[in-house]
């Protein structure tokens, strides 16, 4: 089996076959360490190249003989792959913005899955960040909060407490190390997840009474760049956000820190 190209195309063919080896392997070891729709995204990335190398092995074998019999084959795979390549660079670029640029991607018309209306009422608070250092304070809030109309979302230890809204105009984001609920760690996917409930609910309030338990398995500075990340973004979606602190877990520096960010109340 003789070579029937030139050695510059076979050279060409064998770093380019070498380049999405590397990038397919790159994607193979960090299958399954995201969240799930990063994860989705890495995982359709990898067929694609997958799909992308396969053809690049039938070409190599075309440089050897048959140069013509892997033709239709090396042209289907190519454009499903490139297709692919695509879509998901669109979707990921799509999932920065929402996750980290949520004014960019509204005004871009990024669509999130929409959830039935609540219907609109005044908050009784004003759009803004508000810090409340007392935990005993969370059940008086609930019971202001409880016959209110307009969407909350609750990051909260204790789902329970929130049953008495009885509306659904509440969604609960239980934080917790058991299957079912978000990782104490995972402070991305607990923002994502806030941000997309703002986008889709307009003047939302965001109760986040877990700072606690988020304290337990992240350190302050940490959790404070997460708070004041979340504050920003509900700020420019002209959100409400409201956090319980028991002001007996953080030292008088770290609530001075709080105290500079959210309004206290």
């Amino acid at each position: 089996m003789g070579l029937i190209v030139s050695p510059y195309v076979l050279i060409l063919d064998l770093i380019l076959a070498v380049a999405i080896g590397y990038a397919l392997f790159f994607l193979y070891r960090r299958i399954g360490k995201y969240d799930v729709e990063l994860n989705i995204l890495i995982k359709y990335s990898f067929i694609f190249l997958l799909l992308a190398e396969i053809g690049r092995l039938l070409d190599l074998v075309d440089d050897f003989c048959c140069r013509t019999d892997f033709v239709l084959a090396e042209g289907t795979l190519y454009f499903v792959s490139i297709v692919g390549v695509i879509y998901t660079v669109i979707r990921y670029i799509m999932l920065v913005e929402l996750r980290y640029m949520p004014s960019v991607a509204m005004n871009a018309g990024t669509r999130v899955k929409s959830r039935p209306r609540v219907p609109k009422q005044s908050s009784p608070f004003s759009v803004g960040a508000y810090v409340i250092f007392s935990r005993y304070r969370l059940s008086d809030v609930l019971e202001l909060l409880k016959d209110a109309d307009f969407p909350m979302m609750a990051v909260t230890r204790s789902p329970s407490i929130y049953e008495s809204f009885s509306k659904g105009n509440i969604s609960v984001l239980w934080v917790t190390q058991v299957p079912g609920g978000v990782q104490p760690t995972a402070l991305h996917v607990i923002q994502d997840r806030v941000l997309r409930f703002v986008q889709e609910n307009p003047g939302a309030v965001v109760i986040v009474d877990s700072v606690e338990y988020l304290l337990l398995y992240n350190d302050f500075k940490t959790v404070f760049k997460f708070l004041v990340n979340l504050k920003d973004y509900l700020l420019a979606l002209r959100g409400t956000l409201m956090i319980f602190v028991d002001d007996t877990v953080v030292t008088p520096q770290e609530k001075s820190f709080l105290m500079k960010e959210f309004e206290p109340l």
